[in-house]
């Protein structure tokens, strides 16, 4: 069967390459000059490293699966990283149990409920509820009100601005279920890995090797402008490269970004599919994006792979040292890589300001509120890299959650993207075990399809 997929993140690359696995003929249709996604890598200068930060946690078991197949899991290291927490005028270690139980923000009873409320989350709770609930009301219910205000609400207001009294408390479930997996029983602290010799851009390259041996095709630079039915069965996928406009025919089309992105270029036939795609799958209603201040230093900053930030002065979502995750040695060239991300509404002004100002803002207003000792001399390279749609978020809605499934084969153009994901964080673990479930449900309607189409005639 020949198949078209719009988008080549990790998504579309993966699924492409479970299909064209099967013997399915894939096209790929990226917009960008560069494949990837959200995992696309940047060049910084004296070294090439992920564009936004990323790690692999040891329970990524599709992930690494997938990296396995790819001859690149030999080429995972793990490494044991430390957590911060800036409250309070100053830095708390937050790395393991130890140092929790010395955190001098909250009381010993504020300890002992926010404990039972992470064992209760992780190992009771039943995160499907959690969709009926916001995170808020469930932590102050959890934790305290005390407890709440003092640690977690600017937390949430960091996260997720706007949305961070409305943002479902799955989120929350989801992101400590993953995190708690990744530390080690022995000694509480976590341990994340990276793919050693680029990161990211060794996985998506190898993706792409692997495609084109099996004579797939991924177009770069070619933005599709309209999907439409094609009157013998099929669609067909207008696009536009540096020659100009074209149209290729498929027997199924699978669109992998945004729901809304969707809706901009179906004829209005496909229509009624994009809309009940966002209605049974309503995540895809909010999104969060992200304008992440990069810099490489000369020296370093704390010893934390992450620092999250627990005070609204501080315009920044956190801190997040790579260096303190990858062998900079090898990977850097020696230099500090770190990340300043702000996640902001897809919707936010500030996507369009100008890179001076947010690099300002992540500096006067940010980091140098926390390291006031960075000189000037000491940023070897600065820059500004943005995405607008990043986190699909579960926002609390009228009735709830109930269980939901991965659609089946929806014939000729289908939706598949990351507002399916459920009680999930979004996570290149959770993209690769989604296609793959998708692709294993619907084996036999995408064999029965290619039969159907293969039997009928071709328009001329």
């Amino acid at each position: 069967m020949k198949i078209g997929i719009v988008g080549a993140g990790i998504l579309g690359l993966g699924f492409g390459h479970r299909l064209s696995r099967l013997g399915h003929s894939v096209s790929i249709f990226e917009a960008g000059a560069e494949a990837g996604g959200l995992a696309c890598s940047h060049d910084y200068g004296r070294f090439r490293w992920d564009r936004f930060y990323h790690c692999i946690l040891p329970q990524d078991t599709a992930l690494c699966g997938l990296l396995n197949e790819l001859g690149l899991g030999g080429e995972l290291r793990w490494t044991r990283t430390g957590t911060g927490y800036w409250g309070g005028g100053r830095f708390h270690d937050m790395s393991g149990n130890r140092d929790f139980l010395h955190f001098p923000l909250l009381s010993l009873v504020d300890k002992a409920r926010l404990g039972a409320a992470v064992l209760w989350a992780t190992r009771v709770a039943d995160p499907w509820a959690l969709y009926r609930i916001t995170a808020e009301e469930w932590l102050i219910r959890m934790c305290g009100r005390r407890g709440y205000e003092v640690f977690w609400r600017p937390l949430l207001k960091a996260k997720f601005g706007p949305f961070y009294d409305c943002v479902a408390a799955v989120f929350i479930w989801a992101t400590l279920k993953r995190l708690t997996g990744a530390r080690s029983s022995a000694t509480a602290r976590e341990k994340l890995g990276y793919v050693a010799g680029g990161g990211y851009a060794r996985i998506v390259a190898r993706l792409d090797e692997a495609l084109r041996a099996r004579g797939a095709t991924v177009r770069l630079s070619s933005p599709v402008t309209a999907i439409a039915e094609e009157p013998g069965g099929g669609c067909a996928v207008s696009f536009r490269d540096r020659a100009g406009g074209h149209r290729e025919s498929f027997d199924q089309v699978f669109f992998t970004g945004p729901t809304g992105l969707a809706a901009k270029v179906v004829a209005p036939s496909l229509l009624a599919h994009v809309e009940r795609t966002a209605r049974d799958y309503p995540t895809s209603e909010a999104y969060l994006g992200v304008a992440c201040v990069v810099l490489a230093l000369t020296r370093p900053l704390a010893n934390y792979y992450v620092l999250n930030i627990g005070d609204d002065r501080i315009r920044l979502t956190g801190v997040i040292e790579m260096t303190n995750l990858i062998d900079r040695r090898a990977e850097t060239d020696g230099l500090h890589l770190v990340y300043l991300p702000r996640y902001l509404a897809a919707d936010d002004p500030r996507f369009d300001a100008p890179d001076e100002e947010l690099l300002r803002e992540a500096m006067d207003e940010g980091l140098l509120r926390l390291f006031p000792d960075l000189l000037p001399s000491q940023i070897a390279y600065s820059g500004v890299h943005r995405a607008r749609f990043v986190q699909p978020l579960p926002l609390v809605r009228a009735g709830g959650a109930g269980e939901a499934r991965l659609p089946s084969l929806a014939h000729p153009f289908q939706v598949l993207n990351t507002s399916m994901l459920s009680c999930a964080t979004l996570n290149n673990n959770e993209v690769v075990s989604m296609v793959d479930r998708f692709v294993e449900n619907n084996r036999g309607a995408l064999a029965a399809v290619g039969r159907e189409r293969a039997a009928a005639p071709r328009n001329s």
